[in-house]
């Protein structure tokens, strides 16, 4: 089995052959065909030399063989540390992996040793946006663009950094700044489309979408998410069965793009993993996995007061819920970053590692907390006696390795009508990996949902979980009230800071989609959005209705 789930909740806009400028470096060869084909030969007779694996590398690369193309990379590097060709062809290959924290440290290296190489800022800007850290991104595209003030990839991705901020003035400007220098930046057109639809200027944001889609020279991506912006539209249009045909069918163009990397014929999903984890903790007698919470560990300097996992299905309310609570002065978050992966490649992929898991031993648990713990403060958070919350909602799934490494911690359980739920996984364009791959059919979201409530109720049953359930709809409708009784189960005072929450939330950068929902306030608008829907959603509704039925919705 394969195992953990990737980062979720982020517009899947960013890709690869945005950050292909400079592939090879400042140097890039004009013709390489036969340049690859003589380092080939002479590799293969042995001739080793760090040039020569770069070629080959390239040549990997285009084969699709991005595994052998890592590791002539890697030797390339070994031998030659500071090579800056080397280091940025390394970084994008990373990336292929989604290995974004080694991308990002050698994007670094790359600006460090060439400051005025406009490629590696951009290529930084783009590996950390997609690890979720929009702030550095920004600033990374900003010094592409002092070295290469005309910039077009740069400036189409500050566009959309606007766009994600609601900042519709900045972002169709940018975008039109980028569109002006470079007329396929289709990414800069997205953003103008997004600004025309939440301004409400429905004919523009048609006609851009009939031109990004009718362009012969988008990738096809751009085409896949031309179609999910249409949904947007026509749901702002209230046409909702073309809406929905809208969404049907970019996401059936994202899972004909994705399919070969993260379904691969007789490989494992992230569904038939779920699954099969899930079995697994479903059948476990609850004496095998239980944690024991008395069992604390001594806390180490910088470590918080409280560490609290906040975690449910995506797009079940936990940026909200989160932001709600960033905005106490004695709370720090990190978003929505997978700090237990070695832990969970450890022990959740395979029954080997599952029934070792159970019997974990205090000196591995230790080392894993210390990783844990690092990679916090790698991202420069400090949660030294303070609230610590590590929001991830698919950390849902994970929940036996977080009873085992912190069995003191708090659990926040996000919930949300299933339909709504799965609705609006449906519909978003999120950054994609194995886990959101799930969503592009909609029996697909319904199922992998159904999973994730299952190993939930598993966990809840049988593990020894300090665990308060927010319900989403609950919130909104007493949001003080609420509010206060989260508070309390951190053992946290009330503060009226709580109310500014969407104001607390403007001043920073959000990674998910949800960003924009959060600095409206408290709304209603996504209750019951599944209504309209009604006849779309019905085929999958034997999934779902017994959720809605064991959460106490209204079936109606």
């Amino acid at each position: 089995m394969s195992g953990a789930f990737g980062t979720i909740g982020r517009d899947a806009a960013a890709r690869p052959a945005d950050a292909g400028r400079g592939r090879r470096g400042a140097q890039p060869q004009r013709d390489p065909t036969r340049a690859i084909a003589l380092a080939r030969a002479a590799l293969e007779d042995g001739f080793v030399a760090p040039l020569l694996l770069n070629l080959r590398a390239f040549w990997f690369e285009q084969q699709g063989q991005h595994e052998k193309s890592l590791a002539d990379l890697e030797r390339a590097h070994a031998m030659l540390p500071d090579d800056v060709p080397i280091l940025n062809a390394l970084g994008l290959c990373y990336t292929k992996f989604e290995r974004w924290d080694d991308a990002i440290a050698i994007f670094a290296k790359v600006t460090h040793l060439m400051p005025d190489f406009a490629p590696g800022h951009y290529n930084q800007g783009w590996a950390t946006e997609f690890n979720g850290d929009l702030k550095v991104a920004r600033a990374c595209y900003e010094s592409a663009l002092a070295v290469q003030p005309r910039y077009p990839e740069a400036i189409a991705r500050l566009a959309y950094l606007a766009a994600r901020r609601a900042d519709w003035d900045t972002a169709d400007a940018l975008a039109e700044q980028a569109l002006a220098l470079d007329d396929k930046q289709f990414i800069a057109l997205q953003s103008q489309i997004r600004a025309a639809i939440a301004q409400k200027n429905h004919e523009r944001a048609d006609a851009l979408i009939a031109k990004l889609i009718a362009d012969k020279r988008a990738m096809p991506l751009d085409v896949a998410l031309a179609y999910a912006l249409l949904g947007d539209l026509r749901n702002a249009q209230k046409r909702y069965a073309e809406a929905f045909a809208a969404y049907t069918e970019g996401n059936l163009r994202r899972k004909e793009i994705f399919a070969p990397r993260y379904a691969p014929p007789g490989s494992d999903t992230a569904y038939t993993y779920l699954r099969w984890v899930t079995e697994y903790f479903e059948a476990a007698p609850a004496a095998q996995i239980k944690a024991d919470r008395r069992a604390r560990a001594p806390r180490r300097s910088g470590e918080p007061r409280q560490h609290v996992f906040l975690v449910g299905s995506p797009r079940s309310g936990t940026t909200l819920l989160e932001n709600i609570l960033m905005s106490h002065p004695d709370v720090v978050s990190l978003e929505e970053r997978s700090l237990m992966y070695d832990a969970i490649n450890e022990y959740l992929t395979n029954t080997d590692g599952l029934d070792r898991l159970t019997r974990l031993g205090a000196a591995d648990a230790a080392r894993f907390r210390k990783l844990y713990w690092d990679r916090v403060a790698h991202n420069q958070v400090d949660p030294d006696n303070r609230v610590f919350i590590d929001k991830h909602p698919l950390n849902a799934v994970n929940l036996a390795v977080v009873a085992k490494l912190f069995p003191e911690a708090k659990i926040l359980f996000a919930l949300r009508d299933p339909r709504d739920v799965v609705l609006s996984c449906f519909r978003h364009s999120f950054q994609m990996n194995r886990s959101m791959y799930e969503y592009l059919t909609l029996e697909g979201t319904a199922r992998f949902y159904d999973l994730v409530m299952r190993i939930s109720m598993a966990y809840r049953e049988k593990l020894d979980l300090d665990l308060h359930v927010v319900r989403h709809e609950s919130l909104l409708e007493d949001f003080e009230g609420e509010a206060r009784r989260v508070c309390d189960f951190l053992q946290i005072e009330w503060s009226a800071e709580l109310h500014n929450f969407a104001e607390h939330a403007k001043k920073r950068f959000i990674a998910t989609p949800s960003a924009i929902q959060v600095m409206r306030g408290l709304n209603k608008s996504g209750v019951g959005q599944w209504r309209p829907f009604a006849e779309q959603l019905e085929p999958v509704m034997p999934i779902i209705r017994p959720w809605i039925a064991h959460f106490g919705y209204d079936p109606d």
